[in-house]
This record gives C-alpha cells, sequence and structure tokens, in this order.
C-alpha cells in the first residue's frame, strides 16, 4: 500500500503534520516554545528581539570557538603527546633493567 501511495504521488501526511529544519531546530531548542507555535501563538516583539540577540551572541561565541582550530597546535601537541609517552616507556625501561 505504501508503495502505491507513493506511485501514485499522494502524499502520506498533510502538509500541516510535516515539520521542516528550522521547526525542528526549534523543537530541539524548546519543546514547549515549538507546541506553543504549532498551536498558533505568537511571541512577544521583546521576546523576538531577544531571541534574535541569542542567536547573534551564539554565532559570535561560536565563531570565536572556530578560530581556536588550529591544525598546527594540534599536530604539536600530538608529537609532545608523542615524545612525552616515548620519555615514559625509556624511564620504565632503564627502571626495569
Amino acid at each position: 500500500m505504501l508503495d502505491e501511495a507513493l506511485q501514485i504521488g499522494e502524499r502520506l501526511f498533510s502538509p500541516e503534520d510535516m515539520v521542516n529544519a528550522s521547526e525542528l531546530r526549534e523543537f530541539l531548542f524548546c519543546e514547549r516554545a515549538w507546541f506553543l507555535s504549532r498551536q498558533g501563538l505568537q511571541v512577544s516583539a521583546q521576546a523576538a528581539s531577544q531571541r534574535a540577540a541569542g542567536i547573534e551572541f551564539h554565532e559570535a561565541r561560536a565563531g570565536a570557538a572556530s578560530k581556536g582550530r588550529n591544525s598546527q597546535a594540534f599536530w604539536w601537541a600530538v608529537i609532545l603527546a608523542g615524545a612525552g609517552v616515548a620519555i615514559l616507556l625509556l624511564a620504565l625501561w632503564k627502571g626495569s633493567r
């Protein structure tokens, strides 16, 4: 039956029952806010401006965090960790003699 509906081109869900990506993001952030917006309730202008300010703040923080990703620093950390392990193994090996 499912295959027949897909072949005919019928929708399995009505557009009102479908959830798009932005609604999914809202649901993951706050299930109650998502539910209330689906019921037709609107947020106040003050709440909308606070939400926009929060989004801007978090995007700025994410941008600053992504600048901290430096492949050169990562490889230096790997090299230093490897050197530390090598020194530890050498000390253990000398101590067991």
